[in-house]
């Protein structure tokens, strides 16, 4: 298994601009992009299926949420004809399971329809590609995507719970201290070879958090945020070998702060960020015990 975490750090302008978040995950035959939330992002993602595989390979894309630094470079893929499928929460599947939650007799089947494409637009757009597909399977179960890669959050409950606030105007648009669309990020598991990997996109500490214990690479969500990783590494103090992942590609804006770096060594944690290289390969060898402990590479 490979993975590739895209750095902006060769991108003009890349320290005035918001070039968002990228991974390739590579199985020897399925290549899964998680997030492309740039053009930029979309054309290092055109160049590695044709060296890779030649000019007529297709990618997987999981979306964890429609923010566009996680969006962007989509609609560039499919332009391409570089997409096989799209996976991300459908949430108009659950309009009326969101009407109920809600319990306002202002809202009405249509109404609720209406706000979800409102809010979801860049998403319903793709619908009409005709490649949209939901990540849960009828049984609320997630869908297998492929060998060695599986979506494993967030469960169908938190996104009802998360999207019936959106939608609700009485209530604020947060969980858990973070927005509801945000929170309800979808979390990619990834089998390399000694461990296994977690890309959670903008999720919630309580919305990943057990999923957190059982990996052992962990991206570290919106961009290196301080306050979600001191909470994470607060989960993972007892494990030292734990790696966090910084997909740092926001320009001048948060991620990836020297307070977030200074805390993740003083816990022993190494921290791999998307600032000193082009593009981070991540392995298993990553969580080996020959890395120095407490580094940041």
């Amino acid at each position: 298994m490979e993975a590739l975490m895209l750095s902006s750090k060769k991108y003009e302008e890349c320290e005035n601009h918001d070039f968002g978040d990228c991974f390739i995950c590579d199985n020897g035959h399925d290549v899964i992009i998680f997030d492309c939330g740039s053009v930029e992002h979309a054309n290092k993602v055109i160049d590695y299926l044709l060296e890779h595989y030649g000019p007529h390979k297709k990618a997987i894309v999981v979306l964890s949420h429609n923010d566009s630094d996680h969006f962007d470079g989509i609609p560039k893929l499919i332009e391409e004809n570089k997409v096989e499928k799209v996976y991300t929460i459908l949430l108009l599947k659950y309009y009326e399971e969101l009407l109920e939650k809600i319990d306002d007799d202002r809202k009405t089947k249509d109404s609720i329809k209406k706000q979800i494409l409102e809010i979801y637009s860049n998403i319903a757009e793709l619908g009409q590609q005709g490649l949209l597909h939901n990540i849960y399977n009828s049984d609320d179960s997630f869908v297998q995507i492929c060998n060695g890669i599986n979506i494993v959050g967030p469960t169908k409950d938190y996104v009802i719970e998360a999207a019936s606030k959106a939608l609700d105007s009485r209530q604020g648009d947060t969980i858990n201290k973070e927005t509801t669309v945000n929170a309800a990020s979808v979390q990619l598991s990834v089998e390399l070879e000694t461990c296994k990997m977690l890309l959670v996109g903008d999720a919630s500490t309580e919305a990943i958090e057990n999923n957190v214990k059982n990996h052992q690479i962990i991206q570290i969500p919106h961009h290196g945020r301080l306050d979600h990783a001191e909470e994470l590494f607060e989960i993972k103090k007892g494990d030292k070998d734990t790696v966090f992942l910084i997909s740092d590609n926001k320009g001048k804006s948060s991620g990836g702060s020297e307070e977030l770096i200074k805390s993740g060594k003083d816990k022993g944690h190494v921290i791999y960020n998307t600032r000193t290289e082009e593009t981070k390969r991540i392995t298993g060898s990553l969580y080996e015990k020959s890395y120095r402990v407490g580094s940041y590479i």
